[in-house]
């Protein structure tokens, strides 16, 4: 997991960590009184927001990296790439990556948005990058897998599979799981980009996945949700929701939590797939979920927390249909980017 460089808190990747589990053992998140700061930028957001120390890092379609001073709402600093992002940035150490719809993947020093590397794959980049093991990992639509040196950008394989990859991937020290446009889930060998496995599912794969204990879980255009064995991609089980399923699965307390089209979030025991709850938040849940210590939350036309165990909504922050991306929580504070461009700080 990416450890802080600096603050006192840190939700440094896309989920929350490098396996994409969407819980960090927070405190219960609290219902929010009111909004501490907002503001609008000058086009969409549709990535998600990343916090180390005291910024708030977020991409944008106006082409920039944007950190925020959390305290004020303010700008520290800002990067421009050229072209629109739609890559969630990942934190590692003293350095925060990106990539972008140019095709570049970038570096820079998080603290003051110096670039350290940059590198270019032949396509656009929405994939958010993920750090293991001295590697940046990250798929284009240009059909390549890339592993990348941290330190230095340079090349240390790419893995070509010939359809578009938007699947932000998962990574631990046996394997980096992602899904695929050719309908596939894949797993790689961290060292070579060899692949192990790959797995069939009936549509699109663009959920990221998320790796825990013995289980790769993913959901698929399918309409199903997957929980995969990391050694050799043999199915545990599958759940049928009743419409594709884009969001990513978030992991908390032995259930996987995951949105469907089809309205619905969905609690599911992740060793047997049997369903917990269902609840219909009344719009297509695309967004990826997030866990704290026995609630969920998510962003739907708003924020709802959740009852992780009963999936009773404990809170609501009713903020427009604009807001379908991942919240950060950090106990004390919610962060919040929506596609009309506008950041939230509630407290």
């Amino acid at each position: 997991m990416n450890q802080p460089a600096s603050g006192s808190a840190e939700w440094g990747s896309l989920l929350g960590d490098s396996a994409r589990t969407g819980g960090l053992g927070l405190k219960p998140a609290r219902d929010p009184k009111g909004i501490r700061w907002r503001i609008r930028l000058a086009k969409s957001v549709r990535s998600a927001p990343v916090l180390g120390g005291d910024l708030l890092y977020v991409t944008c379609l106006d082409g920039y990296l944007h950190a925020i001073d959390t305290k004020t709402g303010r700008h520290a600093w800002k990067f421009n790439a050229g072209a629109p992002i739609h890559s969630t940035p990942s934190i590692s150490g003293a350095k925060i990556l990106f990539g972008c719809d140019g095709g570049q993947v970038r570096a820079l020093e998080r603290d003051s948005g110096r670039k350290i590397w940059e590198i270019a794959a032949g396509a656009e980049v929405w994939a958010s990058p993920v750090v293991q093991g001295g590697k940046v990992f990250f798929g284009s639509a240009d059909g390549n897998f890339y592993a990348v040196d941290l330190e230095t950008g340079a090349g240390e394989w790419v893995q070509t599979l010939m359809a578009r990859i938007y699947s932000t991937a998962c990574a631990t020290a046996g394997g980096v799981y992602f899904g695929c446009s050719d309908n596939r889930i894949y797993c790689l060998e961290p060292s070579s980009g060899k692949v192990v496995w790959s797995k069939a599912s009936g549509s699109v794969v663009d959920s990221s996945p998320a790796a825990t204990g013995d289980t790769v879980l993913v959901g698929s255009e399918d309409f199903a949700a997957y929980a995969l064995d990391p050694a050799n991609g043999s199915v545990h089980w599958k759940f049928e929701t009743g419409l594709g399923i884009s969001s990513s699965p978030a992991v908390g307390g032995g259930m996987v939590f995951i949105g469907s089209k089809d309205h619905h979030l969905y609690a599911l025991d992740v060793r047997t797939g049997k369903l917990g709850w269902k609840v219909n938040l009344q719009t297509s849940v695309t967004a990826p979920p997030v866990v704290g210590e026995g609630v969920v939350c998510i962003q739907a036309d708003g924020v709802f927390a959740l009852d992780a165990a009963t999936g009773k909504v404990i809170w609501r922050a009713a903020l427009g249909r604009s807001l379908q991306s991942v919240p950060v929580l950090t106990g004390r504070e919610i962060y919040l980017t929506g596609i009309e461009g506008i950041i939230y700080a509630l407290e």
